[in-house]
This record gives structure tokens, sequence and C-alpha cells, in this order.
């Protein structure tokens, strides 16, 4: 399934002006001459002709790794190099396998590997874009980042990056990856057409969403907010639904045994009255369910940079760790960190968004009791997720 075009196409990326040998919808095809500060290339050549490498105590079977040099290997898709921040090399693993399947890691792995090579600070995020200023999306794989973007994209909100987000040191966020992959799940809850969108990639129940049907944004944007998603599941609410039945259990057992009937017959009228209250108040005031909080520990925000970093195994094995912690510091410094709180059910997070500013973490300042984030630990996030190596 070859499909490689003949001519080199020219794209931009994080600041990028990248030449392609293979179509890269994922990628602008509007570089901007002015803001482009170098170029790449990415160009298929046989792994035969590649130099030896000593490879670093951080790599593994998959991927190997020394000082400017970056390999990665995937049986039954192919072999990859990134040398010196400059150039992607690929070979395909035989004909069967689709540009498709090769690109899903070309604009993924190789190309973090590329900016952490240039010692840029790449973060495995989704930025999204409204009146001039950017908000940055960190969370867990299935934490609900691309759900997220799409429902602010449908609010007139712009993609900036996905998956890989690049910020500078001057707190500036780079065009970068515009496409959204949504699981089959997610598409289904969002009422999209999952048949009519293409895959990710064989073997995977994730769709692509690409422009033109994804308004996206063009110009490096100054980052405002950045938020650790927390989402507020189905199973938590009844837990908490549950506690409070058990403390009313608690509470009945200390009433009068002979009153204790016509206790219960209140406690219910008053229950279901309570819970029809509460269903109207819900229905009027979605946006109580979106909540936010400072992590006023700085060290504890930047822990959580440095955990959302884009495979920090890579910024080991080609020594760049070092950088990483002075530009996650700088950015902890910079911007901070707020928890974002949402409702696990994507139609309440729709109506929510419409009641609530995202660009505004103040006004989205959660109940006492929610989030203390005097006390905040992290724990480290995976490295590896999703179709990444």
């Amino acid at each position: 399934m070859t499909e490689a075009i003949s001519r080199r196409i020219k794209y931009s990326a994080f600041g990028l002006e990248i030449t392609s040998d293979l179509a890269l919808p994922e990628l602008s095809t509007n570089p901007n001459a002015d803001a482009c500060a170098d170029q790449v290339s990415i160009a298929a050549s046989s792994r035969q002709d590649w130099p030896a490498l000593k490879a670093s105590k951080h790599s593994t079977p998959t991927v190997q790794m020394s000082c400017g040099d970056w390999r990665l290997e995937l049986e039954g898709i192919g072999w990859f190099r990134v040398h010196a921040g400059l150039s992607i090399s690929w070979q395909r693993w035989d004909d069967s396998v689709s540009d498709r399947d090769l690109r899903t890691f070309l604009v993924g792995s190789a190309l973090g590997a590329l900016m952490i090579q240039r010692g840029c600070l790449v973060l495995q995020g989704t930025a999204m874009v409204k009146e001039g200023q950017a908000v940055l999306l960190l969370g867990s794989p299935a934490s609900g980042k691309s759900t997220l973007a799409w429902c602010l994209h449908q609010q007139g909100w712009q993609l900036l990056s996905s998956e890989l987000t690049v910020i500078d040191q001057q707190g500036m966020v780079w065009p970068g990856m515009q496409q959204l992959k949504l699981w089959h799940d997610a598409a289904v809850e969002l009422g999209l057409e999952w048949q009519q969108m293409p895959l990710v990639r064989r073997g995977l129940k994730r769709y692509s969403l690409l422009p033109p049907d994804l308004a996206v944004a063009l110009q490096p944007t100054p980052l405002a907010v950045i938020y650790g998603l927390n989402r507020r599941s189905k199973e938590m609410e009844k837990a908490e639904k549950q506690a409070e039945k058990e403390s009313e259990k608690q509470a009945g057992k200390q009433t009068d045994k002979d009153s204790e009937k016509q206790a219960e017959k209140e406690a219910d009228k008053k229950a279901d009255k309570e819970a029809d209250e509460q269903a109207e108040k819900q229905a009027n005031e979605y946006a109580a369910e979106i909540c936010a909080w400072k992590v006023l520990k700085q060290q504890v925000a930047l822990l959580t940079l440095r955990n959302q970093a884009f495979q920090p195994r890579f910024y080991r094995g080609m020594e760049q760790e070092p950088q990483l912690f002075l530009n996650a510091a700088e950015l902890a410094r910079r911007v901070g960190l707020h928890r974002l709180q949402l409702p696990d059910d994507v139609k309440r997070l729709q109506k929510a968004l419409l009641e609530v500013n995202i660009l505004d973490p103040i006004s989205l300042a959660a109940k006492q009791g929610q989030g203390d984030s005097t006390q905040e630990t992290e724990s480290k996030q995976p490295e590896l997720s999703g179709e990444q190596p």
C-alpha cells in the first residue's frame, strides 16, 4: 500500500520549515517564511547506510539513543532515525505498510525526538486558542484532552497543536500537529459520524479529525493558562451518593425506635424533594460542574510539567534532561499550573462549557474542600502511551 509522492512538499511546524517526501496532512502546508527558524528534511533512506550507534543506557530494544541521534524500530511498520535536530530518515518495513501508518510515527515520536534534540520543551498535551491567547491541556491518556478540545472547538476555539506542544522560553506556544485523535467511544458520545472519519492507523479504533473539518491557528500564541485535567467520573458520584446514604443510615440508628418509621417516611419525602430540586438545579447550573484550582507549590507544578514532557526517556537518552528541567522550571514560574475538574458525561461537559470562561481560571475557583492545592502530590505519568513506541 505505497502512497508515497514523487515530489517533496513543504510544511511548517514548531517554527520549522519541513520538507517531506511523504504527504503529511497533520501539518500545515502554509509555512510562514519569516517565522521559520530552520529547515528540516524528512526523507526515505536505507537503514544500512545509517552509521553505527553507541546506545545510551536509557535505550530499549525498540528505541536506541545517543546524544544527537535517535533510532526507532517497529516490527511491521518500519525504521526511523532522527539526527542532530535537522533530519528524519525512514524506511518502510515492506510494501504492505501504508504511508498513513508511517506518518503516525513521523509526526509523533520522530518529530518529538527532533524537537528534543533542538533543546525545546515538548509537552504531551493539546493547545487551543481563542482571543489571541492559548490554553494548554495536560493529562494522562484517556483523561479527555481531545474530547475537551473538540467541545471547545465547537464554541469557536482553534487548535494550535495536539499531542506534541512546544513552548519557547518567552511563553509562546508554536503551531504543531493539527489533528485531533478521538477514540471510538468519544466519537460516539460527541455524535460524530465516525464511520466517515479516517483511522489514525490500522489496528486502532481511533479516528482522526483534520482541516478543513478542524479550525486551526497558524501563528505562535502567548500561553495564558496550563490545566491538568481531572475527570469527575460517574463512579465517583455514585460513591459519594452511597456515602451519603450510609451516613443517613448511621444517623437513623440514633433516633428513637418508636419514631423510626415515621422519621424514615419523612426522610424519604424530604430526600425525594431534595433530589427533584437538585436535578432542576443541575439542569440550570452546569457551570458548577467545572471548577479549577491553582497548584500553589511551584515544585509540584515543576514536577507535573516534567512528568508531562513528551517521552522523558528520550530526554535522558539524548542527554537533554538538564535542559528539560530548566525549561519546565521557567514555565512553572512564568505561567504556573491549575487543575481543571470536568464532568465525565460529554453532554454535561458541553453544556457546562457554555457558562464558563476557560481563559479565566479564577472564575472557575473550586468550592472549599475541592482540590487542596497546597497538599498535592504527583505520581509519575506513564512514559509510553497510545500508539507511541
